[in-house]
């Protein structure tokens, strides 16, 4: 029985390998890719010398051959900092664009991280969600994806992203990691937002390969709204779906305490501790 299951998980995993083939387009050359990252964050062809400078002509950029011809390592390198993506994906090295920042079991390196951010940002203007399928899977289903604005085109904000951790939403370490960076955000007036992506669509982000809130790139930040500064200041939202139970609560409310004698609870909404502690008392009862 095991070795059937095997063999049909193997030819499975064939199948679906071979219709990924099938579907998979042709591999972009460098010019494609620069087109793409632009038009992706809402810098039409056209609009790329204006936007973006660095020598560009109309011409070049509305035809590939030329354009290959005039992109050098100067030019790659500024638009991979423009758009804070990784310089081997215009390459054509690696199938990432973008770099991960981990904060799980570090919550206060996201507030430094966010001062830092805040310090050399344009105009100060950072934003972002947290991202999450609510699956209640041991899985990563939440990702906190925040935007800083680098321009404006026809009115518009073109926005540069930054990946902020995968988290397993319904874990209780996660959640307790989760609530202390958004109430860093929030009291640097950084606000984020949640959404209840579809799960292609989180998969498609997770995965680093796409450019975020893009139709052309199927990422659209779309979904059922939440509210995620709730974590840090009402127990009940915090402790909602929780896995392991009563276990998993405690754990995540006393978790929750720790980080908030450390200061990072302080969502500038007034101190919420004793609601916490509250709710912890109820659910461990006193002797």
């Amino acid at each position: 029985m095991g070795l059937l299951s095997e063999i049909n998980a193997f030819f499975s995993l064939k199948d679906r390998f071979w219709k990924a083939s099938a579907n998979e387009p042709e591999a972009p050359n460098t010019a494609k890719r620069f087109i793409r990252l632009f038009e992706a964050h809402g810098v039409a062809r056209a609009q790329i010398p204006r936007f973006f400078g660095h020598g560009l002509n109309l011409y070049q950029v509305e035809n590939e051959s030329e354009l290959l011809k005039a992109l050098n390592q100067d030019i790659l390198q500024a638009a991979a900092e423009l758009f804070g993506i990784k310089l081997e994906w215009l390459e054509g090295a690696t199938d990432e664009l973008y770099e991960l920042n981990n904060f799980y079991k570090a919550p206060r390196q996201f507030g430094i991280w966010l001062a830092q951010l805040l310090a050399r940002s344009v105009n100060s203007d950072v934003d972002g969600w947290l991202l999450t399928t609510h699956v209640n899977s041991d899985q990563y289903d939440a990702l906190i994806l925040m935007r800083e604005c680098i321009g404006e085109l026809s009115s518009q904000p073109i926005y540069r992203y930054h990946f902020c951790e995968l988290w397993i939403y319904s874990y209780w370490k996660c959640r307790a990691d989760l609530a202390a960076c958004i109430a860093q955000a929030w009291k640097r007036n950084c606000y984020i937002y949640g959404r209840e992506l579809k799960v292609n669509v989180f998969e498609k982000l997770a995965l680093l390969t796409a450019i975020p809130d893009a139709e052309c790139e199927g990422t659209e930040i779309r979904g059922r709204h939440f509210h995620p500064e709730n974590l840090a200041t009402e127990p009940q939202d915090f402790v909602n779906g929780l896995a392991e139970g009563s276990f998993g609560k405690t754990a995540a409310i006393r978790r929750w305490l720790e980080h908030d004698k450390q200061a990072l609870m302080d969502a500038g909404f007034g101190d919420h501790s004793n609601k916490f502690e509250s709710m912890l008392h109820k659910i461990v009862p006193e002797d």
